[in-house]
């Protein structure tokens, strides 16, 4: 499935383009503008032809069934634009986006128009709930807490609040991509979490501890955070070991005889070509005695999935061997990521391991981009169809092992434990 890499960036990026506010006496006018753009780039017909992946439409594919409300929202947006600040017409414009729910149609957080006021806090899900595991130094006392409480709402409370304004079609991305979201002050606002004081008051627990609150004002978006990993000083696992590695990298462990491959990006790293690196993969395994081959696409967001074959096709050549495949899935795991997964599953007979993944193995991909052309926001949308996998559920590992707060904070990483202990 053809997708611009990393989901994550797309969702909770602050696009700098964006304006702070529109200004009187022609704001109206001006959303009204952007509306109607929106409107028409959306609802485009035509078709083209990609050799690979068949027919795409120039708008949306499929717009009429997965937006049969959008001229009625439009319209009813722009009847309430004179009463309504900025920033909630940019939730209402994402809220009409998410309302197909295709996790790949987005609004890219502005980092104006009212958005620029956040937490400065950052917030990760794991299986055993909310953390903090970023926050400046002013609220370094939250690093590695659980979230017991937002305001008095527990997460899955807020989750379900926010869930109409974030695109997702699993649980799992909602929780794992939409805390971006819950840094906005407009956001937080709106979902009825900042008390009179302007304050986001939060209850939370150090595992095993006690809990306690914690009163939390929005900022200046660029103020600096400090890493839970960093300032609790967590030991290093290996799949964090190459923090600048974007694309990919690989490495030869050899107490187990386990060849480690991480695949962030389906795509090819300007500095060196994805076939290139397959040819290093394969030059390292064969000067190796290699008992088991781990792909780790844990943090891989998605891209072009024919990027993989010279690796895929690398492996089947040897998989007399190289013995087990295992390949690492999670919440992250996304769009291509997701079709990599499958494809080594099914021709390489790859055990899966971890949690179930952020999208669906059938969804809507190929996407495009408007830029509206007073707001500056960013939406983007889907022009094409992928139904070959035949299922509508999450892919659900063979192995399942869940990242848990207090392994995180040990320097455990219990789904790559998991696969060097099995037989």
């Amino acid at each position: 499935m053809i997708f611009v890499a990393t989901i994550l960036a797309l969702s909770i990026a602050a696009s700098v383009q964006t304006p702070e506010r529109l200004d009187a006496p022609d704001r109206v006018a001006h959303w009204r503008q952007d509306l109607e753009f929106l409107v028409k780039g959306m609802s485009a017909k035509g078709t083209t032809v990609d050799l690979h992946y068949g027919i795409s439409t120039r708008g949306q594919k499929d717009f009429d069934k997965l937006y049969p409300h959008f001229s009625a929202d439009i319209e009813s947006l722009e009847a309430d634009l004179p009463k309504l600040p900025d920033a909630e017409v940019v939730l209402r414009i994402m809220k009409i986006m998410a309302g197909a729910n295709v996790a790949h149609n987005t609004v890219w957080q502005p980092i104006g128009v009212g958005f620029f006021s956040r937490l400065p806090i950052e917030f990760t899900s794991y299986s055993d709930g909310l953390a903090v595991m970023a926050a400046s130094s002013d609220y370094e006392r939250a690093l590695g807490t659980h979230v017991l409480k937002l305001a008095d709402k527990t997460p899955d409370q807020v989750f379900a609040g926010l869930a109409p304004y974030f695109p997702h079609e699993t649980d799992q991305w909602l929780r794992g991509q939409g805390v971006g979201m819950l840094r906005p002050e407009p956001v937080l606002s709106h979902l009825g979490l900042m008390n009179s004081d302007g304050q986001l008051v939060l209850t939370l627990q150090k595992p095993g501890g006690e809990p306690f609150t914690l009163a939390v004002r929005p900022s200046d978006s660029r103020t600096k955070r400090n890493q839970a990993y960093d300032e609790l000083h967590v030991p290093m696992t290996l799949a964090r070991s190459h923090p600048d590695e974007r694309f990919y990298w690989h490495q030869y462990l050899a107490d187990s005889q386990t060849l480690y491959i991480q695949y962030n990006e389906c795509a090819n790293d300007p500095k060196l070509k994805f076939s290139d690196f397959a040819h290093d993969v394969f030059a390292d395994t064969d000067s190796h005695k290699v008992a088991r081959v781990v792909v780790d696409l844990r943090r891989n967001g998605g891209g072009d999935s024919r990027v993989i074959g010279p690796l895929k096709g690398g492996l089947e050549d040897r998989t007399n061997k190289v013995g087990r495949v295992f390949v690492l899935i999670g919440a992250n795991t996304f769009s291509s990521g997701i079709d990599n997964a499958i494809e080594l599953q099914h021709s390489l007979h790859a055990t899966l391991v971890g949690e179930p993944t952020g999208g669906l193995p059938n969804s809507y991909g190929q996407v495009k981009y408007l830029t509206l052309p007073n707001s500056k926001l960013k939406v983007q949308f889907t022009s094409a169809w992928f139904g070959k996998h035949g299922d509508s559920e999450p892919l659900k590992p063979d192995l399942l092992v869940q990242r848990k707060l207090e392994d995180v904070l040990a320097g455990r990483d219990a789904v790559l434990d998991a696969v060097l202990s099995a037989n």
